[in-house]
């Protein structure tokens, strides 16, 4: 009897491991959107963001994996539909913004309410809303 109870609860750990651990998975294909910041000192940032709100951030040699909820990839699709405005090669920082694989526009110009001025509020916050 020992040995059973012993059994099932090694038996549900394994099962809570792999529950937990599965949806960690990385995020594949393309990214719905990416954006790069670059510093004047050098310091080069990126995230790609996938469709169903996945995040990969890169800041210098860390990487972050974040989820941001439903409501906020709807609030990044209303401003992407605006498109994306150049900005200025003096800015800083220098932000770099991609829509759907396509060409980044770089510099973009880090206008309030802007795709590029949420990508940027996303990689400083990992949240629009902070």
């Amino acid at each position: 009897m020992k040995h059973v109870r012993l059994l099932a609860l090694a038996l549900a750990a394994v099962l809570v491991a792999v529950a937990c651990g599965g949806s960690s998975a990385e995020p594949t294909g393309t990214p719905l959107y990416a954006v790069t910041r670059s510093w004047s000192n050098g310091i080069e940032e990126s995230a790609s963001i996938y469709a169903d709100g996945r995040i990969v951030m890169h800041h210098s040699e860390y990487i972050e994996r974040v989820t941001i909820p439903a409501d906020q990839m709807t609030e990044l699709a209303a401003a992407a539909a605006a498109g994306v405005a150049p900005g200025s090669n003096g800015d800083n920082p220098i932000l770099g913004v991609s829509i759907n694989g396509a060409a980044p526009v770089r510099p973009a110009a880090n206008v309030p309410g802007s795709l590029t001025a949420l990508l940027n509020l996303l990689l400083d916050s990992h949240t629009l809303h902070p």
